[in-house]
Formats: C-alpha cells, sequence, structure tokens
C-alpha cells in the first residue's frame, strides 16, 4: 500500500518513465519494485546492500540494480548515468547517505525533467544534510508519502485497487513457514525478510 500510494498519490507516475527504489532488497522495497511496473513504469532501478536479494530481484521487475556498500553508498558515475536517462521517481526507503547521494546525482545530471522524489521510510538515518544548492539548481520535487499527506478516503480506495491487482497478475513475497509452536523464534527474528508465515501445527 505503502508503494501504490507514493507512486499514485503523490508521485502521479506516468507510464513509460523511469522509477528508482531506493532500498528495495526489503519487503516493503521488493513489492515497490512489483507494483512499478505494474502501474507502467517501463525501467525500474533498485539499489540495496545484499547483493543476492538485490539480484534477485531482476527476476520479479526490476531492470537494473545498484548495490551499495555498508555505509549505503554506491558509485557516483553509476548513478549519475541512471539519472542522464531521465528518471522520473525516486522511492526512498532508506534516507541517510544513500538519499543525499542520490539527490546529488540527480543535480549532477543536470536534466530539466521534474524528479519527485517521495520519501517514505527512514531504514539508513532519520536525518540527511541536503545543501540549499541541490534544489536550487535542479528540477527536483521531494515529498514524503503516508498517512497525513494521504487522505485515509484514497487510502482506502488503494487498498482496494491493490488486492484487484493482487488476485489478478500476483506479487512475489518471500515468505518462510514456521510451525505455530516455534512463535517464541518468531518472535525473536522479527522484521526479517523472508516474511515469517505462521501455520498452524499437525494434529
Amino acid at each position: 500500500m505503502a508503494a501504490w500510494a507514493a507512486l499514485e498519490a503523490r508521485a502521479k507516475l506516468l507510464p513509460g518513465e523511469t522509477v528508482l527504489v531506493n532500498g528495495a532488497t526489503g519487503s516493503a522495497g521488493r513489492m515497490a519494485v512489483q507494483i512499478a511496473k505494474y502501474l507502467g513504469a517501463k525501467k525500474v532501478i533498485a539499489t540495496g546492500r545484499n547483493r543476492e536479494t538485490l539480484n534477485a530481484l531482476l527476476s520479479i521487475g526490476a531492470d537494473d540494480v545498484i548495490p551499495l556498500d555498508h555505509n549505503g553508498r554506491t558509485s557516483e558515475d553509476d548513478l549519475r548515468k541512471q539519472f542522464e536517462q531521465r528518471i522520473g521517481v525516486v522511492l526512498d526507503y532508506l534516507w541517510g547517505p544513500s538519499a543525499e547521494q542520490i539527490l546529488e546525482a540527480a543535480n549532477a545530471a543536470k536534466g530539466t525533467m521534474p524528479i519527485r522524489f517521495v520519501q517514505i521510510g527512514t531504514t539508513s538515518a532519520p536525518d540527511i544534510t541536503l545543501p540549499g544548492a541541490i534544489l536550487r539548481s535542479s528540477a527536483i520535487q521531494m515529498m514524503g508519502s503516508g498517512i497525513g499527506s494521504v487522505a485515509l478516503e484514497e487510502i482506502t480506495l488503494i487498498l482496494s485497487r491493490l488486492m484487484q491487482a493482487a488476485s489478478e497478475v500476483g506479487f512475489h513475497i518471500a515468505t518462510r513457514d514456521l510451525p505455530l509452536s516455534r512463535i517464541r523464534e518468531a518472535w525473536s527474528t522479527e522484521g526479517a525478510t523472508p516474511r515469517l508465515v505462521l501455520t498452524m501445527n499437525a494434529p
């Protein structure tokens, strides 16, 4: 729902645009890659630290991947080249150093097409350093997406469309089954990827 709202309600994604998902190796980011393609993105670029998970995204909708190092940064040249090919929307699940580097690369590309940067999560850091010159010298539109920036009535409609899409095409969610008898283990791995699915114990 967060990805759908960010792309449709906030960024107003247009068919044929390129979307960069910053932090695509988590559960929400994996869904964002798939939903961006479903909503008409021509190209989806994914960033993330886990190289194996990142490469797996190529089979579920990502067209290109950009690995991040343990500090959340990547090659400036790789990012700039992507922006020179006209990225229209950035979905940011990380914030912190990777978001700073993406904004710098967008500015360095000096494109005149608006780039809608949508901030969704702060997995890497709660804050960034943003020089004012970046906003003055580039066509970047920054916005957030979440409850408060999207009306509850619209969220309800988005959930309906999401459920319909899921029944039509299906979305890939990494899961691991765990018997209910091992629920203690489930609590200790909260937030892990793949997501845990608790199953009833066999009689």
